[in-house]
């Protein structure tokens, strides 16, 4: 039996050396530098002493269907749904998609429906938010509905989830259906009639799937109506879906970059409060099994993340949840109906991130390796490895610290499903128990490694 079991803890080791993990032992440092095995690759992290962003409270937070509202998915009596939406919070909630559109304000309904919304449901969704603490981007329909029916639901909703309400969305990708013009129009009658019953309605928009050319004229047209500047997007349909796509999607000549260059020079010209990327993922029509739910997603939202902030963004909203349409591989919590059993994938960067506090943004250059990202937030770093080499890192960080602990974000393959931040998965009930690694530091420098095809979060005081 000893002997059985010493050959098992070898073979975990030497996977360990070349890999950085281990099924004994989850991740470790000193293991991930072990003399088995490749030596490591070794880097230079230097964070700059400049910000270029800043990241705030409720920067990571969820997208979901509209008539998810009607169907009860958003009940305080959850407990498992609070505390899964606790552990990343308080964050923002924003609720729409293309259901907005179809699902209608009934006055008179008793709720409990998902194809409509009703007095009941919003006041459920109250008791949600509050629970968790978690504001509410509130969309309302446009498509197929009137100035009146909208204006009835802004003033029960404004009501009934009074500081929960951050503002409320005209309708769902109005591109798909509108000029922009002629969205102008429709949202201007939208806001004249709510604005009558809640004259301190606050609003985003315009909200177009994809589609820079929006941005500047209706930031600059509708600016005394708008809270946050507001856009969608996805890589592209799932039916192109690839990690080396997806992870190539927000590198320069990416689909991204560019996206949120737009967005920031849009909200100057316009001088909007800020602006937001209210709903995206991977892959539209709900993602790829094998790429929208695995470790390279979770990388991904890293660097999306990022991209957001150092372009003055304030935030993201992953879309989630359960679709009557078609099943939603991305989404961060997984479901069974309206029953939450886990997480995955993208719900890990959005808990690093989480993690990684509030504060100035630093960038920070890498020397010594390719596909290897970095970044400050306050005095924390994030090091993101999407190289297959195990790396030993040299931070050079803004400000001396005394202590520092990482936060490893990895699993077995950049195509394993599981996946955990600091040896811990996070459980269907919200629990996590992280066992953050002590650094080495001196001064302003930090010593770790880093396992292949991983990040990790370090937090200094």
């Amino acid at each position: 039996m000893f002997r059985r079991r010493a050959l098992l803890v070898l073979a975990a080791c030497a996977a360990t050396a070349v890999t950085g993990y281990s099924a004994v032992t989850g991740y470790s440092a000193a293991a991930a530098s072990a003399a088995i095995g490749p030596a490591a690759t070794a880097v230079t992290v230097s964070v700059s002493t400049a910000t270029n962003g800043h990241v705030g409270t409720g920067f990571a937070g969820f997208s979901y269907e509209k008539d998810r509202v009607g169907a009860g998915m958003f009940d305080a009596r959850d407990t498992n749904l609070v505390n899964l939406f606790k552990l990343l919070g308080p964050s923002v909630l924003r609720i729409g998609g293309n259901l907005v559109d179809i699902v209608n304000w009934n006055a008179k309904g008793t709720g409990g429906s998902a194809k409509e919304i009703a007095p009941a449901d919003v006041t459920k969704l109250a008791g949600f938010l509050q629970a968790t603490g978690w504001k509410v981007i509130y969309g309302i329909n446009l498509k197929t509905n009137t100035t009146a029916n909208a204006a009835s639901e802004a003033q029960f909703a404004a009501k009934t989830l009074g500081a929960s309400l951050l503002a409320f969305e005209i309708g769902n990708e109005p591109n798909g259906y509108r000029t922009e013009a002629t969205y102008e129009t429709s949202f201007n009658s939208y806001v004249k009639a709510i604005r009558a019953k809640v004259p301190a309605a606050a609003f985003d928009g315009p909200g177009a799937y994809g589609n820079t050319s929006w941005l500047t004229p209706f930031a600059t047209h509708e600016k005394n109506s708008l809270a946050i500047l507001s856009m969608h997007t996805y890589v592209g349909d799932k039916t192109i879906a690839s990690v080396s796509g997806l992870l190539a999607s927000t590198q320069p000549g990416g689909k991204f970059p560019a996206q949120f260059q737009a967005l920031a020079s849009a909200k100057a010209a316009g001088g909007i409060a800020a602006w937001r990327m209210t709903e995206a993922n991977s892959y539209f029509h709900g993602g790829a099994d094998g790429v929208s739910n695995v470790k390279a997603a979770a990388l991904w939202s890293l660097d999306f993340m990022y991209g957001i902030a150092s372009n003055d963004g304030s935030g993201v909203n992953f879309h989630g949840g359960t679709s009557t349409q078609f099943p939603l591989a991305y989404s961060p919590i997984v479901f069974n109906g309206l029953t939450p059993t886990g997480v995955q994938a993208v719900y890990y960067g959005e808990l690093l991130w989480r993690l990684a506090g509030t504060g100035s943004l630093h960038a920070a250059t890498v020397a010594g390796a390719a596909d290897v990202a970095a970044w400050g937030i306050g005095n924390n770093v994030v090091v993101n490895n999407k190289s297959a080499s195990v790396l030993t890192v040299t931070v050079k960080l803004t400000a001396a610290a005394a202590t520092a602990r990482g936060y490893v974000l990895t699993g077995p393959s950049m195509t394993s499903k599981t996946v955990t931040v600091a040896g811990s998965a996070v459980s269907a009930s919200g629990a996590f128990h992280p066992s953050p690694q002590a650094l080495r530091v001196s001064g302003r420098t930090v010593t770790l490694s880093v396992p292949a095809h991983s990040a990790v979060l370090v937090v200094t005081t």
